[in-house]
C-alpha cells in the first residue's frame, strides 16, 4: 500500500469528526476522524497498514473455481485500484444466517458486513440503534462517500429504498441499473412439442391446461414441473398471478393484501390439486434440487417449467439437446386472466432495497471502509465490478465493454462456463456494492432464447402492485416477524397437503380461520402502516 498521507490525495484537506452515536454494548467506535475527499481520489495514498475485514456470503460463481474471493483476480484488482487492503471472510455455504449471528456475537466483528438487513432482528433501524452498523447519512455528510451521495442525489428513489423508517441510510446497496436486469424468471415450454401437436403458445390457464393435457396424452410423464419453495412461490408463481393475486404481500389501490389469504388462493389450490391428480404436475414439485430438476427436463419427463433465464435456461437447453438434438425451448408470457391481456403479476425486482454492504459499529476503520465501498459507485469502480480489468477480462469495442476469451472461452476459463469465469473477475454475475450494468447481461446470456425470455417475461404489470421496500419500526418488525414465521410454515404445510390430496379442499375454511387466529390480519395491518409511511416520504 502506498505510504503517503491520505490528505495528499484530497482536493480539500478538511478534517471533520464523524460522531457515530449509538447505544448498546456493540457500539465500540463513537468518534472517528475523517477527511473530506473527492470522488476520483483513487488509489488512496495513506500511511495506514490496516487490512479491512469484509464479511460476505461466497457466491457459487466464485466457489466453482476459487475457495475465496481473496483468491480471485478481482480481489487483487480492487486492492490495487483503491489502495486499501481487504481480506474477505465467508460463512459456510448454507449456514449464512447462523454464522451471521455467531459473527455478531464474537469479539472479532469485521469492518464491513454484506447482508440483507431486513432479515436482521428488528430490522436495519434496530441494527443501527444497537451499534451493529452505523448510520451512513453522517458518512455522506462528512464527504467521504461522494460517489454514493451523488448516486442518491440523481436517483432519490434509490436512497429511499435503502433507508430506515426514520430516513437513515445503512448500506452501500446493490443497484439493478436497467429494466432488462429486473426480470430473470418465468415460464418456458418445449417449442418442438408445441409444433408437433399443433399447439399455440399458451396465454391463459385454460390454454395451459389444454397444452399439458395434450403432452400427457402423448407420453410426457409429468408435463409441468414447478418449484414451490419459499423463494419461488412469491409473486413469481405464474398461475396464482393469473387469478389476480400475488403469492405474498402486494398493494392494490393503496390497500395492502396478502395473496394466500384471499379467495383467489382457494381457486389456485383447487387448480393445482386438480392438475396433480391428473398427473399434469410433477409429483416432486417441492423438491428444489437443481440436478434432479435438470434431469427431469433433459430426459423429457417434463415439457414445461418455471425457472431463471441464466442458471436454469442455461443448463436445461444444452442438457435437453444432448438427449434430443431436436428439442427446443421457448419462453412464454406469464398467464393472464384473458387472452390478449397483460399479465397482472410476474417476477420483477425493484432496483434496490435492503441488501448491501454496511459498516460495522465496532469498526475502528470507518473512513477506509467507507472509501473502499464508495469506490464501487465511481466510474472506474463501475467498470471494475461489472467488467474487471481492461485488457484482461474485457476490451472496449465500439464504445461497449466486451468480455475477452478468458471469460467466454471454456478452453481458457477453467471449463466451468461463463458464470464461474465471470465470478473470478467481476461481481456483476451476482451482487455487491455497485450499480449493475446491462452490458454484462447481454454477454452473460449466450443463447438467443435467454435474451428473448427477459423480453417476454418483462411484459407484466408487476410493479404496479409490488410492495416497495417499506421499512418497519423495531417494534413493528419484531411483531411482524413473530407472526409471519408461524404463518409461513403453516401456509406451506397446508399448500402441500392440499395439492397432493392429503387434505381435502373442503378443509380450506379451517385454513382461513386458522390464518386469522395466527395473526395474518395484524401482519397485513403492519405492512399497511409501513407502506403508508413509506409513501408519505
Amino acid at each position: 500500500m502506498n505510504k503517503k498521507h491520505l490528505a495528499g490525495a484530497c482536493t480539500a484537506a478538511l478534517a471533520l469528526t464523524l460522531a457515530l452515536s449509538g447505544c448498546g454494548s456493540q457500539q465500540a467506535n463513537t468518534n472517528t476522524t475523517i477527511t473530506k475527499t473527492t470522488a476520483d481520489s483513487y488509489p488512496l495514498e495513506t500511511d495506514s497498514d490496516v487490512t479491512l475485514k469484509y464479511w460476505v456470503a461466497l457466491s457459487g460463481h466464485v466457489s466453482a473455481l476459487s475457495q475465496s474471493l481473496n483468491d480471485t483476480p478481482l480481489a487483487q484488482d480492487l486492492i490495487k485500484k483503491t489502495g486499501i487492503n481487504v481480506e474477505f471472510v465467508h460463512p459456510a455455504s448454507g449456514q449464512e444466517k447462523e454464522q451471521f449471528n455467531l459473527m455478531l456475537a464474537s469479539k472479532d466483528v469485521p469492518d464491513i458486513i454484506e447482508y440483507d438487513w431486513k432479515n436482521y432482528s428488528g430490522g436495519p433501524e434496530s441494527a443501527i440503534e444497537k451499534g451493529t452498523i452505523i448510520d451512513l447519512n453522517k458518512v455522506m455528510e462528512a464527504g467521504i462517500s461522494p460517489n454514493l451521495q451523488k448516486l442518491y442525489e440523481e436517483h432519490p428513489d434509490y436512497a429511499k429504498a435503502s433507508q430506515t423508517e426514520t430516513g437513515k441510510s445503512y448500506v452501500y446497496p446493490f443497484v439493478i441499473g436497467d429494466d432488462i436486469l429486473q426480470t430473470y424468471m418465468g415460464p418456458m415450454v418445449r417449442q418442438d412439442l408445441l409444433e408437433k401437436y399443433n399447439l399455440d403458445l399458451p396465454e391463459t390457464i385454460e390454454d395451459w391446461e389444454h397444452m399439458l393435457t395434450v403432452f400427457k396424452e402423448n407420453g410426457v410423464k409429468s408435463p409441468l414441473t414447478l418449484r414451490m419453495d419459499t423463494t419461488k412461490f412469491g409473486d413469481m408463481s405464474p398461475f396464482l398471478g393469473a387469478m389476480g393475486v400475488a403469492g405474498t404481500f402486494y398493494v392494490e389501490n393503496g390497500e395492502v393484501k396478502f395473496g394466500p389469504y384471499t379467495e383467489e388462493y382457494r381457486d389456485f389450490l383447487t387448480l393445482m390439486a386438480d392438475w396433480y391428480s391428473k398427473g399434469l404436475l410433477d409429483p416432486n414439485f417441492t423438491d428444489t434440487d437443481t440436478k434432479r430438476l435438470t434431469s427431469v427436463i433433459a430426459t423429457g419427463e417434463a415439457a414445461a417449467a418455471f425457472g431463471s433465464a441464466g442458471g436454469d435456461f442455461g443448463q436445461w437447453i444444452p442438457a435437453t439437446q444432448a438427449q434430443d438434438p431436436n428439442a427446443r425451448f421457448v419462453p412464454v408470457k406469464y398467464p393472464a386472466a384473458n387472452k390478449g391481456e397483460t399479465p397482472k403479476f410476474g417476477q420483477k425486482n425493484w432496483p434496490n432495497g435492503s441488501y448491501g454492504a454496511a459498516i460495522s459499529g465496532k469498526s475502528k476503520n470507518v473512513e477506509l471502509a467507507a472509501r473502499f465501498l464508495d469506490y464501487g459507485y465511481s466510474e472506474e469502480g463501475h467498470m471494475t465490478y461489472n467488467f474487471g480489468q481492461e485488457g484482461v477480462s474485457y476490451t472496449m469495442q465500439d464504445g461497449i465493454p466486451a468480455y475477452t476469451d478468458i471469460i467466454t472461452d471454456d478452453s481458457k476459463n477453467g471449463g466451468m462456463g461463463i458464470g464461474p469465469a465471470m465470478g473470478q473477475y467481476i461481481r456483476a454475475c451476482y451482487n455487491g456494492p455497485f450499480v449493475q450494468d446491462k452490458n454484462y447481461l447481454t454477454q452473460f446470456y449466450t443463447m438467443p432464447e435467454q435474451l428473448k425470455a427477459v423480453e417476454v417475461w418483462s411484459d407484466t404489470d408487476t410493479l404496479d402492485y409490488k410492495m416497495p421496500n417499506a421499512p418497519m419500526t423495531q417494534e413493528e418488525n419484531k411483531e411482524y416477524n413473530d407472526i409471519m414465521s408461524d404463518i409461513d410454515s403453516y401456509r406451506e404445510e397446508v399448500m402441500y397437503k392440499t395439492i397432493t390430496g392429503k387434505s381435502s379442499l373442503d378443509d380450506l375454511d379451517t385454513y382461513y380461520a386458522e390464518m386469522k387466529n395466527r395473526g395474518i390480519e395484524r401482519a397485513i395491518e403492519l405492512q399497511q402502516i409501513a407502506y403508508d409511511r413509506y409513501m408519505e416520504k
